[in-house]
């Protein structure tokens, strides 16, 4: 029977549902005996739900907090790896191990939760305590929530769980803010228009960090950086399942004597697998350097001469260095037909191949004003409203909200 598969795989997909909500609601329970601890007002806890490191939006936040207010506040950041990250201990920041019992203490106990995903609705947060969801990523591109994992009765209780705890969601754009207002079921009144704090860099280009990225990655003077950093891809399509690297079948080293013939200088192809990947078999061959261990992914594409992406929304946040961006993936066509979207791709503005000869003549016939003008017109149409200055405006929130009676109620 040709129906047997779908069905099948709706019903495992509907069982993931459940099981997801109510494992929720039993920890939930487990966890309200820490109510009883009272809330430390300067206490703010950083999570990066994506990467589980100290990077992203979290870390850029912290970063401001701890120069703008030194000493004020206690800063607990959560990780994967506590031991990697043990020079943190100091000037008010403490690391913990992530869904630990430190984890949740300290969570149920900090005034503001900072997350760029989740990680808190399975958490029995109080009313007093305030839940920032920075996102982490830009413009409205790929479909999230309801309209990816199902608009059943039973994941419209599990988006919530979340909705109900926010108090502010940072948007990148307009757009953004409308579908996932809808997909996430988070009023739109919760959402702060202003942009990411972790695109203030490439929006504020900094020539001296630009510098110091460039040769920590081991970049010589004059060697230009094309950076490669597509997306993942999920088991079957499946969204519950692994997040999974594909055989990307890109020519490295064809695509620098492409990047040489069009703009001059020696180029040197960098790779960065997702955070998310779980398998980091499929690596592409050529005389490239491994980025994926870099932690932080927005010095990289501050340091990126070009980049070449799939289907990431960072190519919204590259968008933003006014830079050449390529779109590049050997399964367009069945990404497209399986991966639902927001703004369909055709309308994305940065060219787009399906193999090395497509992208080779993208790259030599690479038209600057054409491109400078889509993006402008693409920021436009999607109401972008990045205002290079979200991480200042997110930490002077948060002092406000610690430290000045009723100000966390205002932005």
């Amino acid at each position: 029977m040709k129906t047997e598969g779908p069905i099948r795989k709706q019903k495992e997909e509907r069982m993931d549902q459940f099981i997801h909500y109510y494992k929720k609601i039993i920890l939930r329970v487990l966890l309200m005996p820490l109510r009883i601890m009272p809330i430390k007002q300067n206490r703010v806890f950083m999570h990066n739900d994506l990467a589980y490191n100290y990077s992203c939006n979290p870390k850029y936040v912290t970063e401001y907090l701890l120069k703008k207010y030194p000493a004020q506040f206690e800063i607990i950041i959560s990780t994967k790896y506590p031991d990697r990250y043990k020079y943190l201990n100091s000037k008010g920041r403490k690391v913990v191990k992530f869904n630990s019992f430190l984890y949740f203490f300290y969570a149920m106990t900090s005034k503001v939760f900072l997350t760029n995903s989740g990680g808190f609705s399975y958490i029995p947060m109080r009313k007093s305590q305030i839940v920032i969801n920075t996102h982490h990523g830009g413009g409205a591109y790929k479909k999230i929530g309801r309209y990816v994992y199902g608009d059943t009765p039973i994941f419209r209780k599990d988006l919530l769980l979340s909705a109900n705890l926010t108090t502010v969601f940072l948007s990148t754009c307009r757009r953004f803010t409308e579908v996932v207002s809808d997909s996430l079921l988070v009023p739109k009144e919760k959402f702060w228009e202003i942009g990411m704090p972790r695109n203030d860099i490439l929006i504020q280009r900094n020539e001296e960090e630009y510098r110091r990225v460039r040769e920590k990655i081991g970049l010589k003077e004059g060697e230009y950086l094309v950076l490669y950093a597509p997306t993942y891809r999920k088991t079957d399509d499946n969204y519950f399942k692994d997040s999974i690297s594909i055989c990307y079948g890109i020519d490295c080293n064809r695509v620098c004597a492409d990047l040489s013939k069009r703009f001059g200088g020696k180029w040197v192809f960098g790779f960065r697998f997702h955070p998310c990947v779980t398998n980091r078999d499929q690596f592409p061959e050529g005389n490239i350097i491994d980025l994926s261990d870099y932690e932080e992914m927005q010095e990289l594409l501050l340091a990126a001469d070009v980049m070449i992406n799939d289907f990431s929304s960072s190519m919204w946040d590259y968008m933003l260095t006014g830079r050449p961006s390529f779109m590049f993936a050997v399964d367009m066509e069945h990404y497209i037909a399986t991966t639902d979207v927001e703004t369909p791709v055709s309308e994305w503005p940065f060219p787009k191949s399906t193999n090395n000869d497509e992208l080779e003549h993208s790259i030599l016939n690479f038209d600057e004003e054409k491109y400078k003008k889509d993006c402008e017109e693409h920021y436009r149409a999607l109401g972008g409203c990045e205002s290079g200055r979200a991480t200042e405006m997110v930490g002077d929130y948060i002092y406000k909200t610690c430290f000045k009676a009723g100000a966390g109620e205002t932005r």
